[in-house]
């Protein structure tokens, strides 16, 4: 694919059926009970997703200098599946953007629970020289103000340990529902785990009997086209397979995107998306427990020219990119105004939004960027995604599915 990707519409008319792909969040999770579980536990239908594709390796090479890629997942459970394996050793490293990323919290955890991991460079942050050990267990304190994936990536190897893991999170708690998704798919597999409002206790078992957990159809995924629908005129788009009730923490978006004019309708066969009358007021939006949606629900205000806020983005800045700062800068192209307080909200302007204006959208090596800013083709004059590949982190067949609702590919010129 070209470095540049000129997207076009010649109708906001929205329909046809995308083939959303499997939970990557589910996928990843599933690896890991299949890891520490021997195979007794397996997952039916994993996301072809880079992320899910470079883990599933990674457990099966185990080499000693192991590249996790750009996937916060795949390094973050890898670090603790590798910690937790007596005789392995090695080194494990990630992209540029991942080694800025912090790791301190976990690797603080797994020391407390035995492991024996060293930090190569910079003190809180990968590379790491891991040393593989039957780990003990016990009572830890876990800071959980900065990503859900340390206190997940500590369940899923827990029943492996040879005491009981009980953890107590620390601070804000990011991403809630990842929590309860990890906790729920590990008691559907078998594995003991008590969940109470201040702590996690798992305990050492391992399922014996096999048992298969289908992946979800991916809720997150989903919300791109939500915004498609959103900034159409009239739609009828169909998402085969996905269901209302799930797992995933990002299904919230059906509620929330009601506000911007779309409802989701569970037929037999998936959700149907239509057109509903959208609310102009009041929107606020707290991204606490659902961050990963904040880019698709500040473009989509964006596009329609409306104002919001948004709290609960504490963890934005760690992650592929700052993603506070990369939308402003890219809606501020378009006319949008943009501004982030001391407090921690984010207010967005779009009243004096220009559709004439040509956007060039780079993604900043962040898969989301890419993936939430494609609907504004329905409203702009011009639309260019910057380094459309950087889709293939989660959504492999993302221009693909464009395509199928009536949006084309032009060879761009500028």
């Amino acid at each position: 694919m070209h470095d540049v990707l000129e997207l076009v519409s010649s109708t906001r008319r929205i329909n046809g059926s995308v083939q959303l792909p499997a939970s990557k969040s589910i996928s990843n999770r599933l690896l890991i009970l299949e890891e520490i579980s021997s195979g007794i536990v397996n997952g039916i239908g994993y996301s072809d997703a880079e992320d899910t594709q470079i883990l599933q390796q990674l457990l099966h090479d185990k080499s000693n200098l192991a590249h996790a890629g750009a996937g916060g997942t795949t390094f973050r459970f890898l670090l603790a599946v590798l910690a937790s394996t007596p005789g392995y050793e090695g080194v494990l490293e990630g992209s540029k953007r991942l080694m800025e990323r912090p790791v301190a919290p976990l690797v603080d955890a797994l020391l407390l629970a035995g492991a024996d991991i060293e930090y190569v460079d910079k003190p809180g942050y990968a590379p790491l020289r891991i040393r593989g050990k039957q780990l003990h267990g016990g009572k830890i304190n876990v800071d959980a103000s900065l990503s859900s994936q340390f206190i997940t990536a500590l369940l899923l190897i827990a029943p492996r340990m040879s005491a009981a893991l009980e953890l107590i999170p620390q601070g804000d708690l990011i991403s809630a529902p990842y929590i309860h998704m990890t906790v729920s798919l590990m008691k559907q597999c078998g594995f003991q785990v008590l969940q109470t409002d201040s702590s996690i206790l798992v305990q050492p078992f391992i399922p014996i009997h096999k048992i298969q957990i289908p992946v979800e159809r991916d809720w997150s995924a989903a919300s791109y086209w939500y915004a498609c629908v959103a900034l159409s005129e009239k739609a009828s788009l169909q998402l085969p397979g996905l269901t209302i009730q799930s797992l995933q923490g990002d299904s919230v978006c059906q509620e929330q995107f009601k506000k911007l004019g779309v409802l989701g309708v569970e037929t037999a066969e998936g959700i149907v998306l239509q057109k509903i009358p959208l609310v102009k007021t009041d929107l606020d939006f707290n991204c606490l427990t659902t961050p990963d949606l904040f880019q698709t629900f500040a473009v989509t205000v964006a596009g329609l020219g409306l104002k919001a806020s948004f709290t609960g983005l504490q963890s934005l800045p760690h992650k592929e990119t700052n993603r506070i700062e990369a939308v402003s800068k890219e809606l501020s192209k378009i006319g949008v105004k943009c501004t982030f307080d001391s407090n921690g909200t984010f207010k967005l302007d779009a009243s004096h939004m220009d559709p004439s204006r040509v956007l060039i959208t780079e993604t900043y090596e962040d898969h989301r960027m890419a993936m939430a800013f494609s609907p504004l083709v329905l409203v702009l004059k011009k639309l260019a995604i910057r380094n459309p590949d950087v889709v293939r982190k989660s959504y492999p067949g993302f221009w693909t599915d464009i395509r199928r609702i009536g949006i084309s590919f032009a060879e761009w010129n500028g």
